[in-house]
């Protein structure tokens, strides 16, 4: 990255003028003059990153609650395990695969549209004081807040962990631990980092085409489930024979674990829609809103289908329609009016749960987990509905970039 790079700000302490403008080796020598004023995106930003990271602990409450006794400890280990794993590639290349450099350069080196190439950002190095922005009609203009590039690496690690901690749900009683951290290493490099960028950088491949992907409909939900549809095709631990051992495997492990683990999301899920919008703004505020509302009506959608097709009351099912009314509207959180949100819980819960039947009854497959029928299918139905429910003044950032 070249070190005359010129970047324009917004009021800051040290000029209280507008579009105050400063060198790279200027925001490194002294950031606090220029982020000040984003103290409180900042902070909101950091809130979101934390709450991302309390959604893997419901993770492994909400699988391990679900699951069959002969993988439950499995499933309350292994995401936090894998956490820790993706942890240590982000720092070292993940985050410059995906999304280095910060700012579109010139570079040829710096990367292309479909992954990065600026090794200035492995191990975290020059990753100080670079803004990092919505993107405006240009690949060199920021219409939204801007936070130091140090906290959007933050941020987006969780994500990675969080979206790899899901393919871990799958994995289970497929592979042996050791196994699937060599695999789960090669998949965040190879699939997770691509896709994060051509959704989400300036110049990513999707990003440059028009997709709209808010809080990553595509590279978190449709990536793991994807991935989870593919370990259902192994084998797994020997299935029950008897008529008792059968009805006892239909049966959720732990319904407190399972309802804890889908609260845990719940409240995560907030800032990880949240804080897609990269600041403490009306949009983060809407797209809060719109999760849920959607949550809210996928839940209530679920509960509702499994009284009509069983006439019981199951919270498994209620569980699954919240979770898939929040994977449904994350594409979507800040695109579309909160009044339309429901729609998103209402399709989001009525598909993943057809998903899930097709799945396990026609394919003879199991996902157990639900992890295909809720996270590829919702998000593959989020990103459908956002197509027809975006409003111009919520995404108006985007429009503009695809019209450019």
């Amino acid at each position: 990255m070249a070190t005359d790079e010129v970047f324009t700000f917004g009021p800051v302490p040290a000029a209280p003028q507008k579009n105050v403008t400063a060198t790279y080796a200027e925001l490194r020598s002294s950031p606090e003059l220029y982020f000040e004023e984003s103290g409180a995106d900042v902070g909101w930003m950091m809130i979101s990153s934390v709450l991302v990271l309390l959604m893997i602990a419901g993770l492994c409450l909400h699988f391990s609650g679900i699951s069959r006794p002969q993988t439950t400890l499995t499933l309350v280990r292994l995401p936090l395990i894998t956490t820790a794993v993706v942890g240590c590639i982000w720092y070292t290349w993940g985050y410059s695969l995906a999304f280095s450099p910060a700012t579109f350069s010139n570079d040829t080196f710096a990367g292309v549209s479909w992954y990065g190439g600026d090794m200035k950002a492995n191990a975290y190095l020059d990753i100080t004081a670079r803004p990092v922005g919505i993107q405006g009609p240009d690949s060199n203009s920021m219409t939204g807040p801007k936070i130091p590039e140090m906290v959007y690496v933050f941020y987006q690690g969780m994500f990675a962990c969080f979206t790899a901690s899901l393919v871990a749900g799958g994995a289970a009683g497929k592979m042996r631990v050791g196994r699937f951290l060599l695999f789960i290493t090669l998949w965040v490099t190879l699939v997770y980092c691509p896709v994060a960028r051509w959704t989400w950088h300036p110049q990513g491949w999707s990003k440059l085409r028009g997709a709209m992907d808010f809080a990553g409909g595509t590279a978190v939900h449709v990536c793991s489930g994807s991935s989870v549809a593919a370990f259902a095709q192994q084998p797994s631990t020997p299935s029950p024979e008897s008529d008792l051992e059968i009805q006892q495997a239909q049966l959720p492990y732990s319904i407190n674990h399972m309802v804890l683990g889908t609260a845990l999301l719940w409240i995560g899920w907030f800032g990880f829609n949240g804080g897609s919008a990269l600041g403490a703004n009306l949009r983060a505020v809407s797209a809060c809103l719109a999760t849920q509302t959607a949550a809210c009506a996928g839940g209530t959608v679920g509960l509702l289908l499994q009284w009509g097709l069983s006439r019981l009351d199951r919270m498994a099912e209620f569980c699954d329609g919240v979770i898939a009314g929040l994977v449904a509207i994350t594409p979507a959180a800040g695109y579309v009016p909160v009044k339309y949100a429901s729609i998103f819980g209402v399709v989001g819960a009525v598909v993943c749960k057809i998903l899930r039947m097709i799945f396990n009854t026609f394919l003879l497959r199991e996902d157990r987990l639900s992890v295909f029928a809720v996270h590829a299918g919702g998000g593959a139905t989020g990103m459908l509905l956002t197509a027809f429910f975006a409003k111009y003044a919520l995404s108006e950032s985007t429009w503009k970039e695809m019209r450019s």
